[in-house]
């Protein structure tokens, strides 16, 4: 095996440390004001242990997922729901987006960056009851590798191993320092599961089986109303006793029996649900609600940008396969305009493809094609393009009002003389059409933020929109095998600014994430990417 070194990288290593084992662990909290960067600040407070409290949260949300297999899903309920709830990972991300241990003790990169190994964490019991192994290790990350095709570009050929019973690793062909960030905080979290689970598969493809090893376990899905976990008594926790959270890492005390994420696809119904007490949490307030409830003392907000939109263009057939028809789109659009129509105000402008909380991955290239609205220079470029009237068809779900920013976009792209066809669905039949290149020229959606760019899912090849374009992917390749990370952000630099003219996707801004709960409900985690609860309870 070749020699590890034990050097530490902000924002991809983390300093390798040993976390307490399932012996000994007591409460320790997160808060809902936490300190993260992307986070409104505040002091966060230790669970108390001798306290008792209410038996369930009813937490109010908007969207159904697809599947609860994070594997090979990357809508953003599932993962709100799941990660680190009922499944946990390798590493974390801590509070300073560094990627840190969770199901292993430590972890050790090679001088050259190419082989990673991680010492695992004994005596983890999976809900099943099970032991975890290092072969249910192997078999969830190279199950997470072949589901998700932004690990797969990055780690090419290699993939996990069993050194011994106690140690996996994974060998690289090319530097692969950007991985254990990536592990910790992809929009498809390399959940780990056993190894029975992975091969019990539905004819999608998903998990038939949610077998975790977080502080709470799956129980029941009632189809459009609601997914119910228990906790676990046996789960084996790690971290310090009345020690608070650090990001997403530390000890999960699950003092909430029950959580009922109910589902509640009218934004209006849940803002009066949680007004009236039926709910004590509630996900994507509106923003025409959001002062009120802001205003209501019984009640606590949070307001912070959580991620990007994106309209992501087929590059696989279509009008919109054509570079010069990319342009003219993202010539013509007017972002304020699009953004208004869905967020009101709770979006902010900015050409950057990464969120404010990554500061060090900020970038201002290609910034002078962003936000044109400049409707006669897309017209020339039509003209010259040889455009020839075909209709551009918009996919969009109804959900959170990302319909109306394509009504505006269909305004303004009419006024250019390309006709527009709407098709409004819901987002679990978004999921499902986005799959055929037929059945759009482009579709908008969102992103939650991530630690590292090579987290962007629109950047791989098999991504629906199908960017396969080779100068993309060439300074894709030059960021995520680079052997630093100055040179990954100039690499990124590149790739930022090449991504405005090639046009993957367009990036008009940047969402808020807005929520409310109940004034007694006390430690929600808000670190990245909406509520967590490991922590989260109402005292009685």
């Amino acid at each position: 095996m070749r020699k590890m070194g034990k050097n530490v990288v902000a924002l991809a290593m983390a300093v390798v440390f040993v976390l307490s084992g399932c012996a000994g662990a007591g409460k320790a909290s997160s808060s809902a004001d936490s300190t993260a960067a992307g986070t409104s600040g505040g002091t966060e407070a230790a669970v108390d242990p001798a306290a008792s409290y209410k038996e369930s949260l009813q937490i109010a949300v908007t969207q159904q997922a697809p599947s609860l297999d994070l594997h090979k899903n990357s809508s953003l309920i599932s993962r709100q729901m799941c990660d680190g709830t009922v499944w946990e990972k390798l590493v974390t991300l801590n509070s300073n987006a560094e990627a840190v241990p969770e199901l292993c003790e430590s972890f050790d990169v090679s001088d050259d960056g190419t082989t990673i190994v991680f010492t695992l964490r004994e005596g983890v019991k999976f809900h099943d009851g099970s032991i975890m192994t290092a072969d249910d290790v192997v078999v969830s990350m190279n199950r997470w590798i072949e589901g998700f095709s932004s690990a797969a570009a990055m780690v090419g050929d290699a993939r996990f191993e069993k050194v011994d019973d106690k140690t996996v690793q994974i060998v690289g062909s090319s530097p692969l320092i950007l991985l254990p960030a990536m592990i910790a905080g992809s929009a498809q979290p390399a959940a780990i599961t056993t190894a029975a689970a992975c091969g019990n598969e539905d004819d999608n493809g998903y998990l038939k089986d949610y077998i975790g090893t977080g502080p709470y376990k799956f129980v029941e899905w009632k189809q459009d109303q609601y997914v119910k976990f228990e906790r676990f008594d046996d789960y084996c926790a790690y971290g310090t006793e009345g020690q608070p959270m650090d990001g997403w890492s530390g000890y999960k005390g699950a003092p909430s029996k029950v959580l009922q994420y109910n589902i509640v696809p009218d934004q209006a119904t849940a803002t009066a649900g949680l007004e009236a007490g039926q709910y004590d949490v509630m996900f994507n307030v509106q923003d025409e609600d959001y002062a009120r409830l802001e205003s209501n003392p019984d009640l606590v907000t949070s307001k912070d940008q959580s991620g990007s939109v994106a309209f992501i263009f087929n590059h696989k057939s279509g009008i919109a396969s054509n570079q010069y028809f990319r342009n003219a789109v993202n010539t013509a659009i007017d972002c304020d305009a699009v953004l208004m129509a869905a967020y009101g105000s709770a979006y902010e402008l900015g050409s950057g493809y990464m969120d404010a909380g990554q500061v060090f991955w900020q970038s201002d290239a290609g910034s002078e094609l962003y936000n044109q609205k400049n409707p006669e220079k897309a017209k020339q470029i039509l003209a010259e393009g040889g455009y020839k009237g075909e209709t551009f068809k918009i996919l969009v779900a109804s959900l959170n009002r990302m319909d109306s920013m394509a009504i505006v976009m269909k305004s303004e792209l009419e006024a250019i003389g390309i006709p527009v066809e709407l098709s409004i669905v819901d987002w679990a039949t978004l999921i499902d059409y986005r799959k055929d290149p037929a059945n759009f020229d482009m579709y908008i959606t969102s992103f939650a933020e991530v630690p590292v760019p090579s987290l962007k899912l629109y950047f791989g090849k098999d991504y629906p929109g199908w960017s396969d374009d080779a100068k993309l992917t060439e300074l894709f390749n030059n960021m995520t095998s680079a052997t630093n990370l100055d040179d990954a952000k100039k690499a990124w630099d590149e790739l930022q600014g090449y991504s405005w003219e090639y046009l993957p996707i367009i990036c008009p801004g940047h969402y808020m994430g807005m929520f409310a709960w109940k004034k007694d409900v006390s430690n929600i985690n808000m670190f990245s990417g909406g509520p967590k609860f490991w922590n989260a309870a109402i005292p009685e």
